[in-house]
């Protein structure tokens, strides 16, 4: 019987989405349709290894970060996919791409990572087209509990909602890690570190990121003890004022590294760490943690980001802890930073858990469960 043709409308090239595709070109026959090559927002290295899959960049108007696509149409029309997979409902092309699958009755998959609802004016308006996204497609993937029961209490159904978590290529990280742990103290060297517990941030600087109660709460714990220090990877709009809040808070053994760095290069950042650390205000995953915890870190992270409550086990390889809020960040890294035992055997357990249970089999498995569902008189 003939492989089920299976086309992914994706916004940006994004490299954590790589082995997702690649695994799932083995299985089915898969196009993957990208609407824009790189995200305005984004410093990525794009395609750290070969990956071997079907891909297209549309040709694309832009409407601000928001993509339009018209050649989804033809596209879709000539290769008439058994299913479409939409990634979001943001940009324009994706209504379109929704609209051609109807017309053409191909089976509509949604995937979403969405949390709750939208704070703004704009989310309150366009509520009753996400309900309607959701009521029209024939199945639904998401990353974790979390998304699933915010698209439940849209109106989707149960039954049809499949989870596919979130991973990133962890064989490229974990392997590219144990190079460098070796190295540890030579690598904390180069950062003038030597001997010291290195605390980890990797992220945008922006107001969501929560960088600030990370700052406060790092101040507290150099006013007790002098052998830790910070690492903030990231650009944004917030570089400065977070500059200047180290210099008012008189803060010594931190250091700012700007963001655009190769994949080797931050996967050797991490493997100088010690404790990894996500204070975010909001984050629908937060594929940092997934990151860290392949390169074998504890990780310290708030309870808004959807990958913490999926991939932190509280007290087993990290914690989590209350958004805004630089007094639980302070405990959390102050029992780690004084047992230097329980970081190592919680750096192991991370690398277990993603290596594990957040792995591409499963997420693939995810896809797949969704395909059948959609495609149940196609076998492959």
């Amino acid at each position: 019987m003939p492989s089920i043709k299976v086309a992914i409308v994706h916004n940006t090239i994004a490299p954590y989405r790589h082995p997702l595709f690649e695994r799932l070109s083995e299985t089915v026959d898969l196009t993957v349709y990208y609407c824009s090559m790189k995200h305005t927002s984004r410093n990525w290295d794009l395609w750290p290894r070969n990956y071997d899959y079907r891909y297209k960049i549309l040709p694309r108007i832009a409407i601000r970060e928001l993509s339009l696509n018209p050649s989804i149409v033809k596209e879709l029309a000539l290769n008439r996919p058994h299913v479409l997979v939409l990634g979001g409902y943001v940009d324009p092309t994706m209504w379109l791409a929704f609209a051609v699958g109807v017309f053409l009755k191909i089976p509509v998959i949604h995937w979403t990572e969405g949390t709750k609802e939208p704070r703004s004016i704009l989310g309150a308006i366009t509520r009753p087209l996400r309900m309607l996204f959701l009521k029209k497609s024939n199945a639904v993937i998401v990353p974790g509990r979390l998304s699933r029961g915010y698209v439940i209490s849209l109106g989707a159904n149960a039954e049809k909602v499949f989870i596919a978590p979130n991973t990133i290529d962890n064989q490229l990280f974990v392997n590219t890690s144990q190079k460098y742990r070796s190295s540890k103290r030579k690598l904390k060297a180069e950062l003038g570190f030597e001997n010291k517990v290195v605390i980890l941030f990797v992220g945008q600087l922006i107001k969501r990121k929560g960088v600030e109660y990370l700052l406060h709460a790092y101040a507290k714990l150099k006013r007790e003890l002098d052998d830790v220090a910070l690492v903030l990877m990231g650009s944004g709009p917030l570089l400065s004022h977070l500059k200047n809040l180290a210099v008012f808070l008189k803060l010594k053994d931190i250091k700012f590294v700007q963001s655009g760095l190769s994949l080797e290069e931050l996967i050797k950042l991490y493997s100088t760490a010690d404790i990894f650390l996500l204070p975010t205000l909001e984050d629908i995953w937060g594929f940092v943690i997934n990151e860290a915890m392949a390169c074998g870190l504890p990780v310290v992270a708030t309870r808004a980001s959807q990958a913490a409550q999926e991939m932190i086990r509280s007290g087993e390889n990290g914690y989590i802890v209350k958004e805004a809020d630089s007094e639980e960040l302070y405990n959390a890294l102050k029992n780690l930073i004084y047992n230097p035992e329980r970081r190592k055997k919680m750096g192991e357990k991370s690398r277990e858990i993603v290596e594990h249970e957040f792995d591409v089999p499963h997420m693939v498995e995810g896809f797949l469960s969704a395909i059948k569902y959609c495609n149940k008189g196609i076998r492959k």
